[in-house]
């Protein structure tokens, strides 16, 4: 057999498994419900006693965010921000295959283009009372979007999650 086709060989069973593994992978299967228009810093907390579990809509993860004013922020364009918080411990993690959608009054969902979104930032925290918190974090825009926004986020909702996290990292007890 040939160098060329052994390279062949192996170079088709390499692609195959990862095609495979890709298929097998689990992912981040979330549907946010954002209020229409809005724009900034959504948050999701995770590990939250008396807060609701996550519900599930097939093999989606739903959280609904709702508009909360940070009083650190209040006077400035960023002052309003998304939240939801949840007593669900795990955070999905893995291949992106999150949905946006903007929600009127009547419930109504309208999908978000991919490129009026940023990032999906995971991680944790431990505040005084010494109980880690999981956190998501998602930029939305509805006047920005494009491949710089989907890629770079806005300079202004970075800041603004800063303060979020600051203002809630010792809340939860």
């Amino acid at each position: 057999m040939s160098v060329k086709k052994i390279f062949m060989i192996i170079s088709t069973t390499v692609f195959l498994a990862a095609c495979s593994f890709l298929d097998t992978e689990e992912g981040t299967n979330n549907i946010f419900l954002i209020p229409e228009g809005y724009e900034g810093t959504l948050m999701v907390y995770y590990g939250i006693p008396d807060a609701p579990a996550i519900r599930k809509e097939e093999d989606y993860s739903v959280i609904p965010i709702k508009l909360k004013v940070l009083e650190e922020l209040k006077g400035t364009d960023i002052s309003q921000y998304g939240v939801y918080f949840t007593s669900t411990t795990e955070i999905e993690s893995g291949i992106m295959n999150n949905k946006y959608y903007y929600v009127d009054s009547k419930g109504k969902r309208t999908p978000i283009d991919e490129y009026c979104t940023h990032g999906l930032e995971i991680g944790s925290f431990t505040g005084e009372s010494e109980k880690e918190i999981g956190f998501q974090s998602v930029q939305i825009t509805a006047t920005d979007c494009g491949e710089s926004f989907f890629r770079n986020g806005k300079k202004d909702y970075y800041n603004q999650k800063g303060e979020i996290q600051t203002h809630w990292m010792n809340q939860f007890d």
